[in-house]
């Protein structure tokens, strides 16, 4: 049966389109799930409608010579989007517009250089996507087991529960890592479980017929020990902490720094708290009023939309997009002075996400 929640494709036109799609491609069929390709324009300065226009042609053409892996039989390639706008927002929000089940993107670095840098496109991405996010540093994993680093938080579950799905449908090995402190892992007469069972104790609780399972003890920094890990996946999946899209969280500093340093695909997956399905409803909405606002502010109806943009702002105030909207709401209704100052505060929220630790 087909999943409706679409594939949502973050494609450049760089060196790793090629990639990006193939796995693209792999997964709508194992999922049988629609596909949604995004493709962000960088904004000009000063560009008309028809520099614009002409641009987004330009894009499509292009896309277009690279698109045949998804048009492919058994794949249904609902929609090309190209935004005019920076790369993770265009994605965030399509992402959040169409429901989508996954975000699929690619690191951001030339091959020779798989680690990501702090404010690439992808690690935006991954900070902010309440989905699932898979991010493309290699070609198909082929072969090559399921990474899953687990210890005893609700994060690793989620994690450890998505490296079971995901091994089955690709058909891969799967193997565990739990690393422990150096003075763990030394023999004790007294420590009532070992770490092995634990791992043995945790895996018994799933059903994984036809999985073929490996458990690994690793004893040092956790960091380091699931990179060197990583170094021999084709794909590693780690749970993450939720984020809450109204209050900005941050990676924790372990899988921060293991999803920055390793060379294979990765996929991140979000603990969910309670609320946060009231709270994304909350946000649905404010992005669904955002749109109505876009759409009064090109249709010349400035009038009515800064009412509706002032209150958008307030209650999203560390969202650039909404506070680039009213800056041009007020550019238009002729007050430049408040309109600069909206420019800069977007400027100055998006030079923030680039810096985050």
């Amino acid at each position: 049966m087909t999943n409706a929640r679409p594939l949502l494709v973050a494609l450049p036109l760089d060196h790793q389109t090629g990639d990006i799609l193939a796995i693209a491609a792999l997964l709508a069929r194992r999922l049988e799930a629609p596909v949604v390709v995004v493709h962000a324009i960088p904004p000009r300065r000063l560009e008309n409608d028809e520099g614009l226009a002409a641009r987004s042609a330009d894009a499509r053409r292009q896309l277009e010579q690279h698109l045949t892996p998804l048009r492919a039989p058994g794949i249904t390639l609902q929609e090309v989007v190209i935004q005019r706008g920076e790369p993770a927002e265009a994605v965030l929000t399509t992402a959040l517009r169409r429901s989508a089940q996954m975000i699929i993107s690619g690191g951001g670095r030339p091959s020779t250089v798989r680690r990501w840098v702090v404010g690439s496109v992808a690690e935006i991405i991954v900070r902010q996507s309440t989905v699932p996010v898979w991010i493309v540093r290699d070609g198909l994993p082929v072969g090559r087991p399921v990474l899953c680093p687990v210890d005893a938080s609700p994060e690793s579950k989620v994690g450890l529960e998505a490296a079971i799905r995901l091994a089955r449908l690709l058909e891969l090995p799967l193997c565990l890592l739990m690393v422990v402190a150096e003075e763990s892992s030394r023999p004790s007469t007294t420590a009532p479980t070992s770490a092995y069972e634990q791992l043995e104790a945790l895996i018994a609780n799933y059903d994984v017929e036809g999985i073929e399972v490996s458990l690994t003890v690793s004893a040092g920094d956790p960091a380091q020990r699931i990179v060197d890990a990583a170094d021999e996946a084709g794909l590693m999946i780690i749970g993450c902490k939720g984020y809450d899209p109204l209050l900005r969280e941050r990676l924790g500093p372990v899988t921060d720094r293991a999803l920055r340093f390793s060379h294979c695909n990765t996929l991140t997956i979000r603990h969910l708290s309670e609320k946060h399905y009231e709270r994304m409803q909350a946000v649905t909405r404010l992005a669904d009023l955002h749109e109505q606002a876009k759409a009064l502010v090109a249709d010349g109806r400035w009038a009515e939309a800064l009412p509706l943009l002032e209150g958008l702002a307030e209650q999203a105030p560390t969202n650039a997009e909404v506070q680039e909207t009213y800056a041009i709401a007020l550019e238009r209704a002729g007050k430049n002075v408040e309109a600069t100052s909206q420019h800069e505060l977007a400027r100055l929220i998006r030079a923030r996400l680039t810096t985050m630790p």
